[in-house]
């Protein structure tokens, strides 16, 4: 059986962003949390002349920086509730969206984060109304349930999920995109990648998520140099907004091993998500590929190259080059030393934290384990 949870409704194109009073008249709202990355943003700006003039109230919450603690969430969801907000609307990348969702489900739900990151608290009443606006093409927050937060105390991230907490409304418009600086532009550009390539081989992709994956795919590997190149190019800057909100949805899917090293180590070693996973993709993938052959030989096709004349793990590997080729091509990191040295890397710490938060996912088309937790880590110092 197959569960696939999406958005009711997308906009997307230039100037999608000027219909978000109309979206919100139609649901009858009245009184906005707008949570921002930056409350002096071109876009975060032009949102609040836009509901001004539409007579929405609205309470702008700026605190949620990169990749906040829970308590920056559970703040943000008292304020929305005590504030008598009816709609949530994110502007911003994947932190402010997944801390969004969560806000939008604690305001009718109540209690705090924690109590359903590690507590197993049920969440039972439909959050308030979620419009995401993402500002970056990387993480497909906006396309999906699962809101990732980090978690001071324990010392790790950790998911927490469900149906309702999909945003309602996604707006894809590339204007927002525009000012990202180019270090941003690969960080998040190669996030989504690793998505799309993740999901594909994953166990639990399907004829869905593999749709999704492939056509993500494309179009992030054709835009993401000019995007970088060139960030005043709209086309490219909507092309890589599809591909990420199309990677976003594959990776309902789950995502593999990429994603359940560098998650957990990158909370330890404030290493930005979109790196980590840059830095992780090539070697895993070479870690995965007698496991999943005939997946990387479709990656690999539908990275231009030519399967002529070559084996299965030769044409496999050539896509793996590909990609490679991309993340240097725009500057993305390679390896974990600009981070954390490997003298000052605490493998058996981090090796018990991955399998502590991640360790138990079943996604990986090869089994995972400790020892190949230290290979993949080892590869990339």
């Amino acid at each position: 059986m197959l569960d696939f949870v999406t958005n009711r409704r997308i906009l997307v194109g230039e100037g999608a962003l000027q219909e978000l009073p109309d979206v919100l008249s139609w649901y009858r709202k009245s009184k906005v949390f707008l949570s921002v990355f930056d409350r002096n943003a071109a876009c975060v700006k032009k949102v609040t002349e836009l509901l001004g003039k539409a007579g929405f109230e609205f309470v702008l919450y700026d605190k949620i920086v990169s990749e906040p603690d829970l308590d920056v969430v559970d703040q943000g969801a008292s304020l929305c509730k005590g504030s008598g907000c009816d709609a949530v609307v994110a502007i911003g990348g994947g932190s402010v969206i997944d801390t969004s969702k969560t806000i939008s489900m604690l305001a009718t739900n109540g209690g705090c984060t924690e109590d359903y990151q590690l507590n197993g608290k049920a969440v039972t009443q439909i959050p308030l109304l979620f419009v995401a606006v993402p500002t970056t093409a990387g993480t497909g927050a906006e396309a999906t349930k699962v809101s990732v937060i980090y978690n001071a105390k324990k010392g790790f991230k950790k998911a927490l999920y469900h149906n309702s907490m999909i945003a309602e409304v996604a707006i894809l418009d590339p204007e927002t995109t525009v000012g990202l600086p180019g270090r941003v532009t690969a960080a998040t550009g190669m996030d989504a990648i690793t998505h799309a390539v993740e999901s594909y081989v994953s166990n639990n992709a399907n004829v869905i998520s593999r749709m999704y994956s492939l056509k993500a795919l494309k179009l992030l590997a054709d835009n993401i140099r000019t995007a970088y190149r060139e960030p005043g190019n709209l086309e490219a800057r909507a092309n890589m907004l599809l591909g990420s909100y199309f990677a976003g949805c594959a990776i309902s899917a789950g995502t593999t091993l990429a994603h359940i090293v560098g998650q957990p180590l990158g909370a330890v070693y404030h290493i930005p998500h979109g790196d980590s996973c840059t830095i992780f993709l090539i070697p895993s993938m070479k870690l995965n590929l007698k496991y999943c052959t005939q997946g990387y030989c479709d990656v690999a096709k539908v990275l231009g190259v030519n399967p002529s004349g070559k084996t299965d793990e030769e044409l496999a590997l050539a896509g793996i080059d590909v990609l490679d080729r991309i993340r240097r091509d725009i500057g993305a990191p390679v390896s974990l030393t600009p981070y954390v040295s490997r003298g000052k890397f605490d493998m058996e710490m981090m090796l018990d934290n991955i399998q502590t938060s991640m360790g138990h996912i079943k996604t990986n088309p090869r089994p995972v384990n400790r020892e190949l937790f230290r290979e993949l880590i080892e590869q990339c110092f």
